[in-house]
């Protein structure tokens, strides 16, 4: 479907297309050197963070310029969220499967995934809710925030000695608020298809 690969298309363009190299440059700079080494948390942060303004920023443009009548129903969000989670996890998982990884490792990292495709659902379903609603920089600011919050926090329980899975589980936690959540937004879009949906569905 069109939405899916659309949201194949955001993840690519805001992450290994633009963040992901730019991020090699920063990374590469003394500057940043010197100010992760002072600054080891709030570096954490920064970079977190530098996810949530790329990949909702991007999200909002495709909707925004992509996928139009701004209101539709809530089948919309759902596939673009899955195609953009659901690349990011192939990107990750198909290395790890062609290495044959241990069975503990791979078991995790797909646990991981699948709660990551998750979030992505739910912050797709953010951004559009802001198109729904007619508050759109309001609701991207939410989603950035969630969005930066996630990829702060995680790192930085890691970093401080928490164990993988009590991380994840934190993970899961998060995720499940969200979710609950979006599927509770679901009463702000339309029933049924438009004839512009049906359309770009052909």
């Amino acid at each position: 479907m069109l939405w899916f690969v659309l949201g194949a298309a955001c993840f690519f363009v805001s992450q290994p297309l633009l963040r992901i190299p730019l991020l090699g440059l920063v990374n590469r700079s003394m500057w940043f050197t010197m100010f992760s080494t002072l600054h080891p948390v709030l570096a954490v942060v920064l970079i977190g963070f530098s996810a949530g303004v790329f990949e909702e920023g991007f999200r909002f443009l495709f909707k925004r310029f992509l996928l139009r009548p701004a209101r539709c129903t809530f089948a919309q969000p759902l596939l673009f969220g899955l195609g953009h989670g659901g690349i990011e996890a192939g990107l990750i998982l198909i290395p790890l499967l062609m290495q044959g990884d241990a069975f503990g490792a791979l078991h995790m990292a797909l646990v991981e995934r699948a709660l990551a495709v998750l979030l992505h659902l739910t912050l797709t379903v953010i951004v559009w809710n802001g198109f729904q609603t007619g508050c759109r920089l309001r609701y991207l600011a939410v989603a950035v925030v969630l969005h930066g919050l996630v990829d702060s926090v995680l790192p930085l329980l890691a970093r401080g000695g928490m164990q993988v899975p009590l991380v994840e589980l934190v993970f899961a936690g998060m995720v499940l608020c969200a979710g609950i959540y979006a599927v509770l937004s679901r009463r702000l879009y339309l029933e049924g298809e438009t004839k512009d949906e049906e359309n770009s569905k052909a």
